[in-house]
């Protein structure tokens, strides 16, 4: 009996290997405006080719005080699929501490320009490989 239930249970364990994941690679980048580092960015990679993308995963990052970020898509810093990607960039704001939809600024973050926001039209691409890799800085204007 003891035999059969480890048998069965490697069967279900083999069958169970596949994951709906794609293989992700490390990514990392810069982002720089009016060659400054800025901190808080929200960074997202959407795919040229959505097809692979089953469950409309988006890679992203956020920017660290030296404009840094690492991307993840499906757990922290596990980096994005291979492939091409259109990048939009922006500061996301976070919510009041009540929980409310009233975002506080702070006054001496400057502004960052909308235009990057959007990955359709902001005009920035990147290119992760089927290794790890370091996107080139993008390095915007106000």
């Amino acid at each position: 009996m003891r035999l059969f239930l480890l048998v069965l249970s490697l069967v279900v364990s083999a069958g169970c290997g596949d994951s709906i994941n794609q293989k992700t690679y490390p990514v990392t980048g810069e982002v720089r405006l009016d060659g400054k580092p800025f901190k808080g960015l929200t960074v997202v990679l959407r795919p040229v080719d959505k097809t692979n993308f089953k469950r409309q995963e988006i890679p992203q990052g956020i920017t660290d005080e030296n404009g840094k970020y690492t991307i993840y898509t499906y757990m922290s810093n596990d980096g994005a699929p291979a492939g091409d990607y259109k990048v939009g960039i922006a500061l996301m704001q976070p919510v009041d501490e009540e929980g409310g939809d009233q975002v506080k600024r702070d006054p001496n973050q400057p502004l960052f320009p909308p235009k990057y926001a959007d990955p359709e039209t902001s005009g920035l691409k990147a290119t992760v490989d089927k290794k790890s890799t370091v996107l080139p800085t993008f390095d915007l204007t106000k």
